[in-house]
């Protein structure tokens, strides 16, 4: 196919990133797995520029790719169309299994988390990348009842959980021993 060819290495991967996880839930979850992708992939870090903003890292190139992407009539929103669904298979089958493996797993766990999780998340372990405003705020104080739902749920390790919340691995385990949360 020759418009393969003419892809950038940020088309093919948020065409492969749509096609893993189903599409995105929205234009933040976007950014952010795209955000946590770049990190993975070093061909992304010289197409993106991502600087700090109030919901964690944006991009406007990761945005004007979207925004390509839809008027080339492969995506919409945030969603494959038919066409982008034939282009994106074709990638996903000549990419590499690292590829497949990092995007796959980078696309199921960022479209698990609900929006509050989610900026939880990007403040607890990118914090160069949020912004302070009053939403983060209101997300940091319930931080430990988010981290404890987000163990419950088995979307995150005990560890994980007890670094979002800002407890010790010790403290979570009584924490979530009280709710009657499952550990083991």
């Amino acid at each position: 196919m020759e418009e393969l060819k003419m892809l950038s290495p940020l088309e093919k991967y948020t065409l492969m990133l749509f096609y893993a996880g189903g599409g995105a839930k929205g234009k933040l979850w976007f950014q952010k797995e795209v955000f946590v992708l770049s990190r993975a992939f070093e061909e992304l870090v010289e197409e993106v520029d991502f600087e700090a903003f109030g919901y964690g890292p944006y991009s406007e190139a990761v945005e004007e790719c979207r925004n390509a992407l839809e008027n080339s009539g492969l995506v919409i929103g945030t969603q494959l169309t038919e066409e982008g669904r034939v282009i994106s298979a074709t990638l996903w089958e000549s990419a590499s299994d690292r590829e497949k493996e990092i995007i796959k797993a980078t696309a199921e766990f960022f479209e698990s988390l609900e929006r509050d999780e989610l900026l939880l998340y990007m403040c607890v372990l990118y914090p160069d990348t949020v912004e302070k405003n009053k939403e983060i705020d209101r997300i940091l104080k319930r931080r430990e009842e988010i981290a404890l739902k987000m163990l419950r749920d088995g979307k995150v390790s005990l560890s994980l959980a007890a670094m979002l919340a800002g407890l010790s691995v010790e403290e979570m385990i009584e924490k979530a021993m009280k709710k009657r949360i499952e550990l083991f």
